[in-house]
């Protein structure tokens, strides 16, 4: 199915009436992951309090429900942010996108870092998502599994104008100068709300 992915970064617990009420008006469905938010300050995060436990939801919908999610959503009482990401294949209106989203996947204990360095080019905040690398075949083992290292997925939305800085802000850093360590990637957001 070709149309819009929507990310909805909201509370810890609060997707599942997120995506029960985008379900009543066409949603197929989602997929939720635990993340952490980042701390809003940099006194906030040296003293450990300023994280806050979010869900982030993503959920793939047809053009023509969009409009109708959208006004659904907005009715439900949380905390967060919701945007739409325009997956088809023809995308006339992709210069009207007014913010972008940042990906950047690093290996493990880099995102606070990451993250520093982007506020100080103009990003606000962002979410932070626990993952892992996959398998190679010449990967280590242990009774027989490979081991494969953790990494942490930081999830940026910011103005379409700032997004350049923020990015080469990120790029700098020593954690892109080794090959494996961190990838970043944008993707054009076409709408972008607060809610609650």
């Amino acid at each position: 199915m070709t149309g819009y992915m929507m990310v909805a970064i909201v509370n810890r617990g609060d997707s599942d009436k997120l995506m029960a009420r985008a379900r009543e008006v066409g949603a197929p469905g989602g997929t939720t992951v635990p993340a952490t938010g980042t701390a809003s300050s940099t006194i906030l995060a040296a003293l450990g309090i300023g994280d806050s436990h979010k869900d982030i939801l993503y959920s793939m919908l047809r053009a023509e429900d969009v409009e109708k999610v959208k006004n659904a959503i907005g009715t439900v009482k949380t905390k967060g942010v919701v945007l739409f990401v325009d997956c088809r294949e023809e995308k006339e209106d992709m210069a009207e996108a007014r913010y972008t989203m940042i990906q950047v996947v690093s290996e493990k204990g880099y995102s606070e870092d990451i993250m520093a360095a982007a506020r100080k080019a103009g990003a606000k905040g962002g979410s932070v998502v626990q993952a892992h690398g996959t398998a190679k075949e010449e990967d280590t083992k242990f009774f027989g599994r490979p081991i494969v290292k953790e990494k942490e997925m930081l999830i940026i939305v910011v103005e379409k104008e700032k997004a350049t800085a923020i990015c080469e802000a990120i790029s700098a850093m020593d954690v892109f100068r080794e090959k494996g360590k961190a990838i970043m990637f944008t993707l054009p957001v076409t709408d972008f709300r607060n809610l609650g």
